[in-house]
């Protein structure tokens, strides 16, 4: 009975539950990382770090990140999706408690650094969670609209961090972002209570009906050898790294280089997670609907980001209209395609394997998201130019397109 409700057109209130738990508890894991890159033009000033210091910090998550990632996806598929999530969790709340009393440097990069090792299961716990309660006629638009949690995290974080932070200081703002991974915490546990209709499957049957468990290295080699997978893989590296490129320095870019207040580079950003929400949901729903294949769908989506990246960076100083009108479309471009290809990590994968799956793309996606600020900074240093920056990041994009159109779903997960 609960499958047949769980495949029905109408969400069940269970369902409902669940994306919100899981929405919550990774729009935490955004706020958490995000909080650095929204308070450094001030913390950098009152710390005397220089700007490749602070972008330091942004990499230094991404690369514990990196880590874990897979490592967390392989436990998750081992252990479970909701305890793996709640670990991440847990891990967020304790170091970003911990990050308020920084005092120099290095324990800063430290915290940063382990923040990233435990919220690496995150995004896969949660796609696992996913596929546990939504069927493949339901699951892009459930994905869609968890997706909102990380441009939501962006808007979030810019609407209170900047504020908080000219009135009471940095340690303020990190203080006020230490309080929300404790209420995600409660609220999750109590969320993702319940039986799934669509549970984990721990095991693989056997051509005489036995059901045989797989180690969990083994289903790693059969989760990479597939070639949809290594195209993700790259759409990561190249499409996430942007993303995250251009998100990460859009604050100190408002604020250095268009001689903006960081209050305004705050509502900007705003602006930029409100678009970037909208149009995940939209992209969900149009895949659901649609009957072109949804790595097309990823494909078109993602062409978008390039030329909103470079509007963007040719911003005119002063121009207050500008700013948040290509601002907002950046943020469509940033994010539309990430519902689909999130989307797609899982359904390329067998049932067993989604969580290796997952994670094996997001070390990728996570590589891009720490070397891409690495790149910028390094432009900056050699051309003294945040827009030439811009301009040569802008073509990553370009190159996820190509691989998302190597990319095939497996039809039958989809129609499942």
């Amino acid at each position: 009975m609960e499958n047949s409700t769980a495949t029905s057109s109408h969400w069940t209130f269970r369902q409902v539950m669940v994306i919100a738990g899981i929405w919550f508890a990774f729009l935490i894991s955004f706020i958490t990382r995000l909080s650095w890159s929204t308070i450094m033009p001030s913390a950098i000033d009152s710390l005397h770090f220089t700007v490749q210091q602070g972008n330091s910090y942004l990499t230094a998550f991404y690369i514990g990140y990196a880590i874990t990632v897979l490592p967390g996806g392989m436990l998750a598929d081992k252990f479970g999706y909701k305890k793996l999530l709640l670990a991440a969790v847990l891990g967020n709340l304790i170091v970003m408690g911990a990050m308020v009393f920084m005092q120099g440097y290095w324990d800063g990069l430290a915290l940063r650094f382990i923040l990233g090792l435990v919220s690496g299961p995150d995004l896969s716990a949660c796609l696992g969670i996913i596929t546990e309660w939504f069927d493949g006629k339901k699951r892009a638009t459930a994905t869609g609209i968890f997706n909102t949690c990380t441009s939501f995290g962006l808007t979030v974080i810019n609407l209170y961090a900047p504020t908080v932070m000219v009135h009471y200081g940095w340690r303020a703002a990190l203080g006020v972002t230490a309080v929300f991974p404790l209420a995600a915490l409660i609220f999750a546990f109590f969320a993702l209570r319940g039986n799934p209709p669509f549970p984990q499957q721990f095991g693989v049957k056997e051509a005489d009906g036995e059901i045989e468990t797989e180690s969990s290295m083994s289903r790693l080699k059969k989760a990479i050898n597939n070639r949809s997978v290594w195209m993700l893989a790259i759409t990561g590296l190249f499409a996430t790294g942007a993303k995250w490129g251009v998100t990460n320095w859009a604050n100190l870019f408002i604020v250095k280089n268009l001689k903006f207040d960081v209050v305004t580079a705050g509502t900007a950003m705003s602006i930029f997670g409100i678009t970037s929400v909208v149009s995940m949901v939209v992209a969900g729903w149009i895949s659901d609907h649609s009957k072109w294949s949804r790595h097309v769908w990823a494909a078109i989506f993602m062409a978008i980001f390039t030329p909103t990246i470079i509007g963007f960076a040719l911003t005119p100083q002063g121009s207050l209209g500008m700013l948040y009108f290509w601002t907002g479309a950046m943020g469509v471009g940033a994010f539309m395609f990430s519902t689909i290809t999130n989307n797609l990590s899982v359904e390329v994968a067998p049932a067993d394997q989604r969580g290796t799956v997952s994670g094996f793309i997001n070390v990728f996606n996570q590589v891009g998201s720490f070397l891409a600020p690495v790149l910028l900074g390094q432009l900056l240093a050699s051309t003294g130019s945040y827009v030439s920056s811009y301009l040569i990041i802008s073509v990553f994009p370009i190159i996820a397109v190509v691989a998302l159109l190597f990319v095939r779903e497996s039809d039958a997960d989809k129609n499942k």
